[in-house]
């Protein structure tokens, strides 16, 4: 597994995080480019839609008052609102049949914004003592709408409305009268034009701050969904300690999970905890062990860490739909489990977590049922759990952790092994080891309480398999395997080792790929 270093040189180490770090970056470059010819593409169909509807308007009054014939079609006013439609529908096509690049996009914005303009002013000049002030309110909806609906700076879109109130001073200075009414003039001409342009100019400057706030308010979101060179695309968990998210570097394209620890989550010496922790970890390189690539701090103080993007489902969610396991696939699973906790246990890390959602089941590079075991040492809280002995704060999930831990000693390998055991009855049987109605009920069992055999659950369950399971179980730890890798031997030792083939893999997935995409577990 290709293993880079954080980005600020290729070396490991805390970043801190600046939000307008390369906000051109190409793929924002590529996003805003396809929003544009969204918002665009909806502008257009809406102009179409009015200037379609105030064409066959147009057309109906007139015949009411004229009567039908050619004269409603051939009138010049007529002619150039047909042509307003059919260049909006022109354009509405070309932005539906391909994707145009950025400074096209500009360009076809402006055009058909001067070519919209346009055409009001015309048909208000060829209508002119019958138009009053109508066109002055159309071109304030015209330019209001375009504001709000297509992402563009205040500046630009300030100098592409000024036509709007310099044209119309045009047709009025041209005509050197104003009409308040059909046909009814306003004898102060002077008057008139100030207000509407007033009006007009106003309408403008509004137009280009709501431009300014609604183009600022998309660069704000974007640098918020940036954490140094990684961008945040999609929220795929949330827990009690933080939420974990798809992204992609900014260089690499390449797909990472971020996991974000809210900073009013945990104190600051266990953020400082975790910093550590995280750093340990990067150290392990095990194809079973999930690999972190970066690690870091955001402005407010929330710590976050970034890791290979698991394309699969975990442990948990694999027996919940679709029950128990064969005895040869979880040997095989388990067996990679025990690689990775092997590295980890060389090097003095002590999972302390380890349990079903942490396991990843996956595909990689075209293998099937790659483990990735996640979470090295990242657990919740060292106050999570509650301490029943008085002898000091544990840490883990009830769910597997082992009795010497709930006694108050310290989480060592062999605590991982009793979790490792744990999981691995979950998954002969389908149902957790003990059962309880409550934390406090549970964790009693697993000090006190001999677990019920796996195969007096699942009769299938292959004798030998069994025997690695309870072992690893026993209560005391000097009675369990000697480390992680005695345990692998064993389960390879069984007689199902090796029977499950990535034949039998391949069709696994195949059969039941649909709806993977697990990461790490949010916690």
């Amino acid at each position: 597994m290709d293993r880079p270093g954080s980005g600020n040189g290729g070396g490991r180490g805390a970043v801190s995080v600046r939000p307008g770090l390369a906000l051109a970056d190409s793929r924002w470059e590529s996003e805003a480019n396809a929003y544009l010819q969204r918002r665009l593409t909806l502008f257009y169909a809406v102009t179409l839609a009015a200037a379609a509807a105030f064409y066959v308007a147009s057309i109906l009054l007139m015949a009411a008052q004229k009567g039908w014939g050619m004269h409603l079609f051939l009138h010049r006013s007529r002619l150039v609102h047909l042509a307003a439609t059919v260049l909006a529908a022109l354009l509405l096509a070309l932005l539906l049949r391909r994707t145009l690049r950025t400074r096209a996009l500009r360009l076809l914005d402006a055009f058909g914004l001067y070519a919209t303009l346009a055409t009001c002013l015309a048909i208000y000049a060829f209508e002119y003592r019958w138009q009053a002030h109508s066109m002055a309110a159309i071109l304030c909806l015209f330019v209001f709408a375009r504001a709000v609906v297509v992402p563009c700076s205040g500046r630009a879109t300030f100098l592409l409305s000024l036509p709007a109130p310099l044209g119309l001073l045009l047709v009025q200075l041209a005509h050197g009268e104003v009409y308040v009414m059909e046909g009814v003039r306003n004898p102060d001409f002077a008057e008139a034009v100030i207000w509407d342009q007033l009006i007009l100019v106003l309408a403008v400057a509004i137009a280009a701050l709501a431009s300014h706030v609604n183009f600022g308010l998309r660069v704000q979101v974007h640098e918020a969904m940036r954490l140094g060179q990684y961008r945040l695309e999609e929220l795929l968990g949330r827990g009690a300690m933080g939420e974990v998210y798809r992204a992609s570097h900014a260089m690499l394209r390449r797909p990472t999970a971020i996991k974000v620890i809210r900073p009013d989550a945990a104190d600051a010496e266990t953020l400082r905890r975790f910093e550590r922790e995280v750093r340990e970890t990067s150290r392990l390189s095990h194809p079973n062990t999930v690999s972190v690539f970066d690690y870091g701090h955001t402005p407010d103080g929330a710590f976050y860490y970034a890791m290979e993007y698991l394309d699969g489902k975990d442990l948990r969610r694999i027996v919940e739909e679709h029950g128990p396991l064969p005895a040869a696939r979880v040997i095989h699973l388990l067996g990679q489990a025990c690689g990775a906790l092997a590295e980890a246990h060389g090097v003095g890390l002590v999972h302390r977590d380890l349990k079903p959602s942490n396991v990843v089941v996956c595909r990689r590079g075209g293998v099937h049922d790659v483990v990735k075991v996640v979470d090295f040492g990242l657990v919740k809280d060292v106050t999570a759990a509650p301490d029943l002995t008085g002898t000091g704060a544990v840490c883990g999930t009830p769910e597997t952790m082992a009795p010497e831990v709930l006694r108050g000693e310290p989480a060592t390998a062999s605590a991982d092994l009793y979790a490792l055991g744990v999981v691995g009855y979950f998954l002969l049987t389908g149902k957790p080891i003990f059962d309880a109605a409550t934390a406090l009920e549970l964790i009693g069992h697993h000090m006190h309480t001999a677990p019920v055999p796996p195969r007096d659950r699942v009769a299938s369950v292959p004798a030998d398999v069994e025997a690695v399971i309870l072992r690893c179980l026993r209560k005391e730890p000097g009675e369990r395997f000697a480390d992680a890798g005695d345990a692998r031997k064993a389960l390879l030792a069984c007689a199902d080792a090796g029977r499950w083939t990535e034949a039998d893999a391949a069709r696994w997935w195949r059969d039941h790929a649909k709806g993977s995409g697990a990461t790490t577990s949010p916690q």
